[in-house]
Order: C-alpha cells, then sequence, then structure tokens
C-alpha cells in the first residue's frame, strides 16, 4: 500500500513538472497587434474599423493584409506619418482627413476611394506603389492631392502660397474632369482659364474668385465652394478680401450648377444674384417641392393660374422666396400682379412661359430665376423696382413694355441682365428711368421693334431701351459680325467682345 503511495505521488509530480515545463516554452501574454482587440486596433474579415492613434509607433502604420479602411480611421491623426497597406482595395469616407499622412504606399490593385478621404492632407505627400502600376495610379494620386508617385513629382505647375491657388494646368485634371483642393481661399486670375477638361470643381472655402478665372471652361458643369451661407461674393463690396470677378465664368455651359446647402441658413438672395450674374441654371440642393398649397394656389395642366388667397404671399416662405414645383411649365396672366410686396425672389426651374402682367407692379421682387424660360408676355416685370440682375439663357421672345417702368415713381435699378438666345423685342421693352448704368448679354442680333409704343396706355409713347444710361452690351466675337455697327455703337449700346 505504501508503495503504491510512493509511485502515485511520484507520478503525480511527473506530471505537473512535465506541465510546468510545457507551459514555460508558451510566449508570455502577447503584446497588443492589429487581430488582438485588447490594443483598441480592430480589423475584421480584413476591414480595420479601428485604430487608436496612441497605438502609431514612429509615425508609421504598417497594414498588410487590410484590405479595407473604413471611414474616419485615421481622421485627424497628426502624429500619422506613413502608412504601409499592399492589399489595400478600398478606402471610406474621411479615412485620413486632416491627418499628417505624408507618404502611402499600396499594392496593385487601385483602392475604391471617397473623395474626401485625404481631404486636408499635407500637399507634399508621397505615392509608392509597384513600378508597372504606375500610370494606373496617376488619377488616383491627382485627385488626392499626392504631389509624386514613385519619386516622380506629378503636380508641377500647381501652386497655392498663402491659401491662394495661382496655377493649375490643365495637364494635372484627373480624366474624369473633376478636380478637388483643400486649403483655398482665393483663386487667382485665368488659374482655369480655357481648361475644356474641368467639369466639377470642388474648393470649400473659396471667399474671392479673380478675373477670368474659369472663363473658357466648355465643360464645367458642377461648382462647390462649399455651399456656404453665401457664396464667394462681396456683400460689403469695400471687402477687397471678398468677391467673384465679373468675367470669372464667362464661356462655361449656362446649365452648370451652384451646389446650395438649405441647412447652412443660407442668404438666398445672395446665391439667387450670384447665380444670375455668373450664369448658373440651378441651385444644386435646393429643396423643391412637388406641389403648392391647393388651398393657395391653383394650378391647372402645369399653369399656374392664380393665387386663391390674398395673404398667401404675406410674410411667408424662406428668406421671402418662393420656390416653384418643377411641374409648373406656365405662369398664367396677371398671377402675381402687385402680389410681391413681401416676397422677395421667385424660384421655378420647369417655367418655361409667363403670361401677360403676371408680375406687374410687384415692388419687393429682387429676383426672378427661370432658367428655362423661353417668352414672356407683355407687361411682364413692369414697373418692378427692385429688380437688379437677370439671366434667363433660354429667354427667346420678348413682349411690349417689359420690364418697363415708363412713369413709374421707382427707377429701374436692372444692372445687368443676360439674354443670350433673345430672338424678338417687342416696343417699349426696358424703357424707364435709370439711375445706374446697365449691362446687357446678347447672342446673335434680335429682332428689336423701335416702334414708340401706342394703345392708349399710361406707357405710351415708350421707346424700346430708352433712357438707359451708359449702356453696355456684350456679344461674343462670332455673334458682333450680325450686328450694324456705327463704330461700336449699335442703338446706344457700347458693344463689346467677350473675349
Amino acid at each position: 500500500m505504501q508503495a503504491n503511495k510512493i509511485i502515485l505521488a511520484l507520478g503525480l509530480t511527473l506530471v505537473l513538472g512535465l506541465f510546468a515545463s510545457c507551459r514555460g516554452k508558451e510566449s508570455p501574454d502577447p503584446k497588443p497587434n492589429p487581430q488582438n482587440p485588447q490594443s483598441g486596433i480592430v480589423i475584421k474579415d480584413g476591414v480595420l474599423t479601428a485604430y487608436p492613434e496612441k497605438e502609431i509607433k514612429d509615425g508609421t502604420v504598417s497594414l498588410p493584409s487590410v484590405k479595407e479602411i473604413a471611414p474616419k480611421v485615421f481622421e485627424g491623426y497628426k502624429t500619422l506619418k506613413k502608412v504601409e497597406a499592399s492589399a489595400l482595395v478600398k478606402i471610406g469616407a474621411s479615412a485620413f482627413k486632416g491627418s499628417s499622412l505624408t507618404s502611402l504606399t499600396l499594392g496593385a490593385t487601385v483602392p475604391e476611394t471617397v473623395y474626401d478621404a485625404f481631404s486636408g492632407t499635407p500637399e507634399d505627400k508621397a505615392l509608392n506603389v509597384p513600378a508597372d502600376k504606375v500610370d494606373a495610379y496617376k488619377d488616383f494620386a491627382l485627385k488626392h492631392g499626392f504631389r509624386s508617385i514613385n519619386g516622380t513629382v506629378l503636380s508641377a505647375g500647381k501652386e497655392i502660397k498663402d491659401g491662394v491657388l495661382t496655377s493649375y494646368p490643365s495637364s494635372l485634371t484627373p480624366s474624369d474632369g473633376i478636380v478637388r483642393l483643400d486649403g483655398v481661399k482665393e483663386i487667382a486670375a485665368g488659374v482655369f482659364a480655357g481648361n475644356t477638361h474641368l467639369k466639377e470643381v470642388h474648393i470649400p472655402g473659396v471667399k474671392k474668385v479673380g478675373a477670368g478665372a474659369f472663363k473658357g471652361c466648355s465643360s464645367l458643369m458642377k461648382v462647390d465652394f462649399g455651399a456656404e451661407q453665401h457664396p464667394p461674393f462681396a456683400i460689403n463690396e469695400t471687402d477687397p478680401s471678398m468677391g467673384t470677378a465679373e468675367d470669372a465664368f464667362w464661356g462655361t455651359p449656362e446649365d452648370k450648377v451652384l451646389v446650395f446647402n438649405p441647412k447652412n441658413n443660407p442668404n438666398y438672395l445672395v446665391y439667387l444674384e450670384y447665380i444670375a450674374r455668373h450664369h448658373f441654371a440651378r441651385l444644386d440642393g435646393i429643396e423643391i417641392p412637388e406641389t403648392l398649397e391647393a388651398s393657395k394656389y391653383e394650378v391647372k395642366g402645369g399653369t399656374l393660374t392664380r393665387i386663391k388667397d390674398n395673404n398667401a404671399l404675406v410674410g411667408l416662405g424662406r428668406n421671402g422666396v418662393l420656390i416653384l414645383p418643377s411641374s409648373i411649365k406656365k405662369i398664367g396672366d396677371g398671377v402675381f400682379s402687385g402680389r410681391f410686396q413681401n416676397f422677395k425672389v421667385i424660384y421655378g426651374e420647369g417655367v418655361e412661359e409667363i403670361g401677360n402682367n403676371a408680375f406687374s407692379e410687384c415692388g419687393s421682387l429682387t429676383f426672378a430665376h427661370f432658367p428655362k424660360l423661353k417668352k414672356v408676355g407683355e407687361l411682364v416685370f413692369e414697373r418692378n423696382g427692385a429688380l437688379s440682375t437677370l439671366n434667363f439663357p433660354a429667354l427667346e421672345t420678348i413682349g411690349a413694355l417689359a420690364f418697363n417702368s415708363s412713369g413709374a415713381v421707382n427707377p429701374i435699378r436692372i444692372t445687368y441682365l443676360s439674354l443670350p438666345k433673345v430672338k424678338k423685342i417687342g416696343r417699349g421693352v426696358l424703357e424707364g428711368r435709370y439711375e445706374k448704368p446697365i449691362t446687357l448679354l446678347f447672342g446673335a442680333k434680335p429682332e428689336v421693334d423701335m416702334t414708340p409704343y401706342k394703345d392708349d396706355m399710361p406707357q405710351d409713347g415708350s421707346v424700346t431701351f430708352h433712357g438707359m444710361i451708359s449702356p453696355v452690351l456684350y456679344v461674343s466675337p462670332a455673334d458682333k459680325a450680325s450686328y450694324n455697327l456705327t463704330g461700336d455703337k449699335w442703338l446706344g449700346f457700347t458693344v463689346k467682345e467677350l473675349k
């Protein structure tokens, strides 16, 4: 019995010793690593969803097996300098936004990348890729602001100094035509002029746009200055740090859009003046209602025929703005006559025709935006003393006495009117008392009825264009040939070329 106990004890000792020996060969508690949640680094199924900044050593992060970086993983990391991720195929929104990344190494596949993934990162960052993939990565590098690929400088010629973009060669434009730039407060004169490859520009925070900055950008269809409270427009005209030059967008498409965000408490009046003066068809992001309130407005077959409620336009709306549904194609005779006494703006993307007297005696109407408007009847916008800047890119026919203020107490305050497609202008149009010079923009010479108006009306005797102060007419060099000029004059206008 005693012998059995000795044998049992000896066996137990051997087993425990063997177990301890095996334990001794194991590594100590593992250090934090991408697969170890103790570090806060989280990778699941190849997707990196978290990487605390405290885990970055010497500014370098190595992610050899990571296929995707989720949104905002490295956002704002100022200790991040270098990332190596040869298996990466997808980069989420704001993944590196605002970080101090200066070097990125990727593999054979160009990652699918959200536009703002590298927003706010250094302009001198470098991209390293396999030698045979340099051409495939060129667009990626240009789009996301990398200065070089494998040591070869790409952005030669692009210059940003103290927030002023002074140069951007067209050769740097990505193949999709979309240019995104951060940290730019001013676009100097002529920077993008003649860049026919440019389709969209996203430069949030711009406060000033110089002369001819986008002139001749014939493919430009979308402009995004950050959709702030107001576009780069000099509300205080004495402030030299703000504003957009008159010819900044000359020669760009009439159907381009300006990005707009109603959540940013925008100044509608400034935006409407901006898109009129710089020839934008619409505000991209504006909230357009599906219908108008049936209790206040009558709409029949796409025509707004009357306002049922006399109080419908009294102190209501967005900053004094009435936005029409796009389904409304026509505004009938006299609909708003005498009613725009509190509202300041009407915006209708679908309106193609306006009937007689539709906006006569609308004293507070400051802007009217109708990018598809083709025809206006007689006395439209008659005695509208607050109108200032208008652009009707599709308007072809203007009825008699439109924009007329003959005999009115208030003068005509229009200083800019763009009518590039106008073909026929009736009697007495734009006749009135002016306080400031006016600039017009036409296409080919329209048919203008210069016969004095006579129809037993208070406006009898009105003559088209009469009363203007130092009127200037801009036309393209091609269209200028259609005008019968006496020197540089036509019907009292000084004719200049859009160059």
